[in-house]
């Protein structure tokens, strides 16, 4: 079984890049530190230095902004920041398998196991984290527009309209636990076949970054994995949203049996 003290750190980890990185990209992105050290004195500016600000922070709390915002600078490497609870299976890899597998029945179902294991932890991390930064959110803003997009076209008509804090949770819960799902797999199987972390993240983000531009070259909804991290503003339907993870889903699964057959193939010697 995994370690539960490798397990607590990267969870830690996770949880602080994952929130981290939400929060201050939309502090930058929505001009949110910029208002808090403007220049209150220039001469264009009306009313009270209090009043100013007051209102620069109104025009930029709505969902809209908030969400899309704090996507801004990481969609270029979000996958990365989905999978650091996984680098601990680096610790099982390194040890376990190496000085343990005389303990093991099947060192093939105990790496499986594994892979399962961090893999659904990995998912549970990146869900809450989301959790946790949206339900902030929900404290000081509020609802601008009355559609948010292709991706509420399964729910009811006006949820969105009536129910924007319950949107961010469904979208959640389903996109984004389906892709931190896939990437968590996808992390597990690199971790298989390379020797380094650096090597899995960079691996992780290449592949990111050429198959949503396989999507964006083809204009092909099955390779458009950016439009799937950013739900909250697209074109495509609920179902459509999911159709990128399908191929990268096969991807990993092949990758994934290519790793384990070759970590045991490699601890027999």
């Amino acid at each position: 079984m995994p370690s539960l003290k490798v397990k607590s750190r990267y969870i830690l980890l996770n949880v602080l890049f994952l929130v981290g990185g939400l929060a201050l990209s939309w502090g930058f992105a929505s001009h949110f530190f910029e208002i808090l050290t403007m220049d209150y004195n220039a001469e264009d500016l009306v009313g009270t230095k209090e009043e100013i600000r007051r209102n620069f922070i109104s025009q930029i709390s709505t969902w809209e902004i908030f969400v899309d915002s704090s996507m801004f600078y990481l969609i270029n490497f979000i996958p990365a920041l989905f999978i650091l609870t996984t680098l601990g299976l680096f610790s099982e890899k390194r040890s376990l398998y190496v000085f343990g597998r005389n303990r093991y029945k099947s060192l093939k179902k105990a790496i499986y196991k594994d892979v399962i294991q961090y893999v659904l932890l990995s998912t549970s991390i990146v869900v809450g984290s989301f959790l946790i930064f949206y339900s902030i959110g929900a404290i000081f803003v509020y609802r601008s527009i009355e559609n948010i997009g292709g991706f509420a076209s399964m729910l009811p008509k006006d949820f969105y309209s009536n129910h924007p804090y319950l949107f961010f949770i469904f979208m959640t819960c389903t996109i984004y636990l389906a892709l931190a799902f896939v990437f968590s797999l996808l992390s597990c199987a690199l971790i298989l076949l390379t020797d380094r972390e650096y090597k899995v993240i960079l691996l992780v983000v290449v592949i990111y970054f050429v198959y949503g531009r396989i999507g964006s070259y083809t204009g092909s909804v099955w390779f458009d994995i950016f439009a799937s991290f950013t739900a909250f503003n697209t074109l495509y339907t609920t179902v459509e949203v999911f159709l990128p993870l399908i191929l990268l889903f096969i991807i990993s699964l092949c990758l994934l049996v290519v790793g384990v057959n070759k970590t045991v193939r490699n601890m027999e010697y």
